[in-house]
Order: C-alpha cells, then structure tokens, then sequence
C-alpha cells in the first residue's frame, strides 16, 4: 500500500503543525506547568493590596507592613523569571512548527513535477519557504496559538478570584467580553482580505528582487537603471500602504475599540463598587484588589481576541504553503506498480552489457498544456554506443525529446524505452544516475571546481580531476591560482560560457553515464570556444552513446545519424551525406549557416 503523502491531504500545513506539536508534547507540559505556577503568582499581588489596605493599615501592624511590602517585590521578579522561562519553551516550540514546515516543504519541492513548479516564480518559492512558514510557527503558534491557552487558565483562575471578592461586580465587569468577540467577528473577512493583499505584495516583491541581481548585467547594458528604479519605488509605496492599513486595522480591532469597551466597563465597575463600599457590602481593599484583577481580566481578553484576529493570518500563509504542498510529485516508478525497480537490478535480470545504453521512441506525443506541440508521434532507436544529433528550427521540439527522456515530463501517449524497459517502471533516481545531461543553461553553485563538478558529493578530488580531464578542461582549471579550490561565483559567473558548459560535461561524466544527453550545449558559444567545447564532446561519448541536440550544426555533422525535427515531428533522419543528397530541410538548414566547406 502507497503512503499518503502530504500533498494528497486538505489542509496538509495545519497537518503538520499539530503532528510536530504532539512531538512538542514534553515541552508544551512543562510549559502549562509553568502557566498554572504563573497564573498562581500573578493572583496573589492583589490580594497582597486588600491585605495592606484592609488588615495591616488599620491595624498598624507594622511587621505584616513589612513582610507584604516584601511579597510585592518578590512576586514580580517570580512573574519575571517565570514569563521568561515560558517565552524561550513558546519559541522553540514555534521555531519547531517553522522548521517542520520549511523541512517538509522543501523536501516536496525538489519532487514536485517541472510542469508543476514552473506555475509559481521561484521568488513565490522563497516567499512561502521562509515568511509563510515562519508565520505559522515562529508567530501564530509561538505568539497566539500557546498563550491563547495559557492566556485561559489565567482568564479563569483571574474570574475566579474577582467572583470570590465580589460576583456581582464580575458579572458587570462581563460584559465587555460579549461585546469585543462580537466586534472582533464581524471584521474576520476584512482581516482575510488585509492579509491576503499583504501577502501579494510581498511574493510580488520577493520575485523581482529574485529577477533583478541575476539580471543585473542586462540592467545596465540597457540603461534600465532608473526603469528598476521607478519600479521598486512603485513597490515600497505600495508595501508602505498596506503596511499602513494593517497596522491601523490592528490597533483599531486588538486595542482601540477593545479598549473603549473596557474602560467603559471599568466605570461602571468603579461606580458601582462605590455604591456597594457606601452600602457596607464592600470593603476599599477588595474594591482596589478588585480593580487590580480587571486589567489583567481585560489583558486577556484582548490577546484572546488578538489570536482570533491572528488566526486569519496564518489561514493566508497556510493557504499558500498548501498551494505548494499539493503540487504533484514526480512518480517514483509505474503509476499501477509502486516504486520501480532500478537500473542496477534490471542490469542483474538482463544481462545488460556495460556498454552506451540504447534508447527508443514509440509513437510518442506530448504537448506543454499551452496548445501548441511539443512532440507528435515520434517514432525512432538509437543503437548502444551511437551518436545521434537532433537539429531543426527553433521551437521545433528538440528540447521536448531530451526532457521526456530525462523524466521531466510524461509522454500523453506512446512509450520510451532504455535497454528494452519502459522508462515508466523505472524509478527516477535510478534512471538519472545511468544518464549524463548537460543543458544549455549551465547551472553552477557558488562554490569550488571541484564542488561544482562532485556535485552532490563532496569527498573525492580525484574523481574531479579525472572527469575534468575527459572534458578538456582540466588544464585551464590548474592553471588558475586556487586550481580546483577556485569559487566560480554566483551561477559560475567567473566563468566563461565555454568554461561553464565543460565544467558541466565533466559533472555528467562523473556518473559514468551509458547515455549522454547535450541540449544545445554550444548554441551560444564562439566558434573557437565550440571548438574547445566539440572536442570534449567527442571525447566524452567515447563508449557510450550520446544524444546532441543541436543548433549549430557543427555540432553533430559526424553524428551517424541525423533526427531533424519540425513542429514536433520528425520530418528528416539519416546520415548528413544523406540529408544534403534529399535537400529538404536539413540542406536548407545547411545552407543558412554556410557550412558548404565543412563538407
């Protein structure tokens, strides 16, 4: 039976939040613990009044004087170290929610179907990655969610001793607390709608910051400066407004109108207390113990309300965490059989020779969901150890045929298979270890050669030399000061496109893949760097088979065969001899990039 994965349950975040509390069950006793002992001391300062101005004072006794002056100083600093105690178990505990949340969600992300994940800017990534998650955790719970129960034994045990100094003067003092729920419910959907805007604001902001330092260069090869300029400026004013009207909303719903409430019931409280001390039903000392309760009752009151308000917040972020989380995975292996077996024990089946895989399209199509193309009945096999280009115009379908190889995406109809097995009863990681891929838009971390090239291992220079080597590039790297310890940069932007794109083949050869995949690796490349980069394509197919898409059709003129594809189908194959004699669209092709003298 296949687990229930959190992107296949409603409300998966608020899942989570209440699965890592029950881990917090420990901490969140210790912490009620410490809410009853705080509770307890905070009861007791207003008794100690009644007993100062009731007892000690008129019968001047001087020593209960001085043992309930000694109370009032030490209960304080109790409440102190008590409160302090209870802050550092509320924020570990949400920091634990926080990380529970970011763990979890990150770890979904890097499964998430490609088709999937391009729906939302990688800036909506970061945004709910760190803001949204922490909203949940660091905040609501760490802020609201435990002191809204701590906040209710204090409530009770607060009523229970204004009811034993006087019940009639509680009943009165009640009647705020109908009156500021009622205020506080009727504006939830206005708190919904503050927070959702604010969350807008603030994705939005977080994805041009995530499109401006990478394409800083642009920037200012455009003159664009005062462009962005205008544009964040556009933003801050926004996000000063919203942040304007939100706090507005907070003081007015979490303080101004509770407080109004409160102090016209404190009033009535005072001048009814008055009343009951003239009467002799009352004594000063339980009127003043009395009004020391009523701000503490009302304190309480206000943060409970505060929660309620608070609670639409992180029903936003929530929302936005689910948004992701329900994103579907990529499938481990066949749909109907669970995880896939791998590679490894296909090969142990089969009998597999350790030589270039082979690969082949049956009748495959696909499209994008966009309604265009993407491939349509592709039909073609590609034999263990050849080399075969794919060219065609641009938004033919090259790339499709890579990135359905690679698992990226599904194919709506027909089959791919390596080595005779369907790639669908293949598990992913098996089928990308036993692949190379090397893409024309070379990602590298800012971190080392050598780091870049054992990625994601991190524990064998050797190896790194040995896969820089076969990609023609190792003597360039010695030559730098640091050698292999040299940092690229940020998205290798040391680097030059040539140097990028071998330190990429190297990365893929440390796999020892059975089947190289080159996706318009040298599309923007000069002529002499392409030749850098050619050669160590050649050197790298050696005994595997590899599969180049290509732009330039220098790149795969001593392929053995030629795929050229075209609105998604495949319109021309053959050898390049072959291709010109038909001149069809590969001799036109030909023709464009004046490659007469290559023949």
């Amino acid at each position: 039976m296949r687990l229930q994965s959190s992107s296949e349950r409603p409300n998966a975040s608020f899942t989570l939040l209440k699965n890592e509390l029950r881990n917090q069950v420990p901490r969140i006793s210790l912490l009620f613990a410490l809410a009853l002992i705080g509770t307890g001391v905070a009861l007791i300062q207003p008794y100690l009044f009644k007993l100062l101005i009731d007892t000690a004072i008129p019968a001047a006794d001087i020593g209960l004087v001085g043992l309930l002056l000694v109370g009032m100083l030490i209960v304080p600093l109790l409440s102190a170290g008590l409160n302090s105690v209870n802050h550092y178990l509320r924020a570990y505990i949400g920091e634990g929610v926080a990380q529970r949340l970011r763990q979890e969600l990150f770890d979904h992300l890097l499964r998430v179907r490609l088709a999937e994940l391009d729906q939302f800017t990688s800036g909506e990534h970061v945004h709910r990655l760190t803001r949204s998650c922490g909203r949940i955790g660091e905040v609501y719970v760490s802020e609201h969610l435990l002191p809204l129960a701590m906040n209710a034994i204090l409530l009770i045990g607060t009523l229970a001793a204004m009811t034993a100094l006087h019940w009639r003067l509680s009943l009165l003092a009640l009647l705020a607390f109908p009156f500021a729920y009622f205020l506080t419910r009727k504006t939830r959907g206005r708190a919904q709608s503050l927070y959702r805007d604010q969350s807008d604001l603030l994705e939005a902001g977080q994805s041009y910051l995530n499109e401006v330092f990478p394409g800083m260069r642009a920037i200012r090869a455009s003159n664009a400066q005062s462009y962005e300029e205008g544009r964040w400026r556009e933003w801050l004013t926004a996000h000063r407004d919203i942040k304007a009207r939100v706090a507005a909303f907070h003081e007015l719903i979490r303080i101004v109108l509770p407080e109004s409430i409160n102090q016209v019931a404190a009033g009535l409280v005072l001048g009814y207390g008055a009343f009951e001390i003239i009467q002799g039903r009352l004594t000063i000392g339980s009127l003043v113990a009395f009004i020391a309760y009523l701000p503490r009752a009302y304190a309480v009151l206000q943060a409970l309300l505060g929660a309620h308000v608070n609670l639409q917040e992180a029903r936003i972020n929530a929302e936005r965490v689910d948004a992701l989380l329900a994103l579907p995975r990529e499938p481990s292996g066949h749909t109907l059989l669970g995880r896939g077996p791998s590679i490894e024990e296909k090969d142990a089946e089969t009998a597999l020779q350790p030589v270039g895989a082979s690969l082949a399209f049956q009748n495959v199509s696909f499209d994008y969901g966009r309604g265009d193309f993407g491939a349509w009945e592709l039909n073609f096999s590609v034999a263990p150890g050849e080399f075969v280009g794919i060219v065609g115009p641009s938004g033919g379908g090259k790339s499709t045929i890579i990135e359905l190889i690679m698992g990226f995406y599904t194919p709506q109809s027909g089959k791919i298979t390596i080595d005779g097995i369907n790639l669908l009863e293949l598990s992913l990681e098996s089928l990308r270890s036993r692949v190379g891929l090397v893409s024309q838009e070379t990602f590298l971390w800012n971190a080392t050669i050598s780091d870049n090239i054992l990625y994601p291992e991190r524990d064998d220079a050797g190896r790194s030399r040995q896969a820089a080597r076969e990609a023609q590039i190792d003597e360039f790297i010695i030559g730098l000061p640091d050698a292999y310890q040299t940092v690229v940069g940020e998205r290798g932007m040391t680097l030059s496109g040539g140097e990028r794109q071998r330190l990429a083949i190297a990365r893929a050869l440390l796999q020892r893949p059975r089947l190289l995949l080159l996706d318009e690796a040298t599309s923007a490349l000069d002529a002499l760097t392409e030749q850098k980069v050619r050669v160590a394509i050649d050197k790298a197919r050696a005994g595997r088979t590899a599969i180049v898409v290509a732009h330039r059709l220098t790149t795969v003129l001593n392929a053995d065969r030629i795929l050229v594809i075209d609105q998604g189908r495949i319109v021309e194959m053959g050898s390049r001899h072959e291709l010109l004699a038909r001149q069809g669209l590969f001799f036109d092709l030909y023709q464009a990039q004046s490659l007469k003298s290559e023949q």
